[in-house]
């Protein structure tokens, strides 16, 4: 069975409030979205998706693996790799 996604606001979890989620489908041109919004307040942000090997988040695209790469650590509570620049 499909997980409801939470989209009311207030409620309350083990650190804070949850986060409100919507899935929306893509639309012409216009790639899937998931829109995560903070549990009790208006902050928001877009993550655009689709078929092909690209993430935008807040506006920032890049490809799955290197998303992958900066936020798979911070999740597993390990340190990130400091890159060279360039």
């Amino acid at each position: 069975m499909k997980e409801k996604l939470n989209t009311k606001m207030g409620q309350s979890a083990n650190n804070g409030c949850k986060l409100r989620i919507w899935n929306k489908k893509q639309r012409g041109k216009q790639s899937a979205r998931l829109l995560i919004k903070c549990g009790d307040c208006s902050n928001k942000i877009e993550i655009y998706y689709g078929n092909d090997n690209f993430l935008e988040i807040g506006g920032v695209g890049a490809s799955r693996q290197e998303w992958a790469n900066i936020l798979l650590p911070l999740l597993k509570n390990e340190k990130v790799k400091e890159r060279k620049r360039n």
